[in-house]
């Protein structure tokens, strides 16, 4: 399966995160430490109704696993020493009650050193003994998958721009899925030899698997995180597939020529349907579109334009 990751950027990750936790304390019990004055204490977000702390923290990826945890554990001991710093404070922001949780909202969680981590950290702070924590104070991660789909789908919808990263499929991944569609490669190598000619059309027909493998991927996730835009994004694709078989390519004779102006025009309708939808996501969800209609029937080319 094609490893799809959403690219946070440090403040939509934190308004996304604003969003969610309206979801699970009520809009008017959570409340913004802006970090722009004098720092923030190591808390984003607080409520002081559950005597929680929030730090919001995006990993840039892609990275390995091993990377995030170790960058989310190194935030978890730096902003925990700020809370500790800023005991005075902090309590003063709780209004005298003890703070029962603070956690880390990240968007991925998948190791379990970054809970044996918090687990540390708590029993630290348990043993400091101090009046700002409670005697049973937690460290804690949560990510999306804590939150409930609708959650997330809202706070998704907010979102000013939507960007994925995605990893390209595995050799084995290409392999299984060509070995299951020969005549879809089959296709795919007749239309395409008219652009390329015999000798360059295997490493075409490989790319295209590649590019429709991508795209889909991103149309899936887009199902999963954003229903909205998914499904923005999948009207504009099949409304420029209608057309494509109804009245045929544009932009001609030649192959490349056709290639150029579809894609271009796809990549268009997509932003227009989807203007939050990051370029580069747009682009590559048009190519995987492509590379379908190449494979399938909407779209071939002239030999005589070769």
């Amino acid at each position: 399966m094609v490893n799809v990751v959403h690219q946070w950027n440090p403040d939509d990750w934190e308004m996304f995160s604003l969003s969610l936790l309206q979801v699970r304390h009520g809009t008017l019990d959570v409340h913004k430490v802006p970090a722009t004055h004098k720092g923030d204490f190591g808390i984003d977000f607080y409520c002081t109704n559950e005597a929680v702390i929030y730090q919001c923290f995006a990993v840039e990826e892609p990275v390995d696993i091993l990377t995030r945890a170790n960058r989310q554990k190194s935030k978890i001991t730096t902003d925990l020493k700020k809370m500790v710093d800023g005991a005075t404070e902090v309590s003063k922001l709780f209004l005298g009650t003890p703070v029962r949780k603070w956690i880390l909202l990240t968007p991925v969680h998948d190791s379990k050193d970054v809970n044996l981590h918090c687990a540390k950290k708590t029993t630290d702070l348990r043993a400091k003994d101090m009046a700002h924590l409670d005697n049973r104070f937690e460290v804690c991660i949560h990510d999306q998958n804590s939150f409930p789909g609708a959650a997330l789908s809202a706070a998704m919808a907010k979102l000013t721009n939507v960007s994925l990263n995605i990893q390209p499929p595995t050799q084995e991944e290409l392999d299984a899925w060509q070995a299951g569609s020969p005549n879809l490669l089959a296709n795919a190598t007749k239309k395409l030899a008219k652009r390329t000619g015999p000798n360059d059309v295997q490493a075409a027909v490989n790319d295209g698997v590649e590019l429709f493998l991508k795209g889909n991927a991103l149309i899936d996730a887009l199902r999963t995180s954003a229903p909205d835009l998914h499904e923005k994004v999948a009207a504009a694709v099949a409304s420029r597939t209608r057309r494509l078989t109804y009245v045929g390519p544009q932009g001609g004779p030649a192959p490349s020529n056709i290639l150029n102006t579809e894609l271009d025009t796809l990549i268009s309708v997509i932003k227009e349907a989807a203007p939050t939808l990051s370029h580069a996501n747009a682009e590559d969800i048009a190519l995987g579109a492509v590379s379908d209609w190449i494979m399938r029937c909407p779209l071939d080319f002239s030999s005589d334009a070769v």
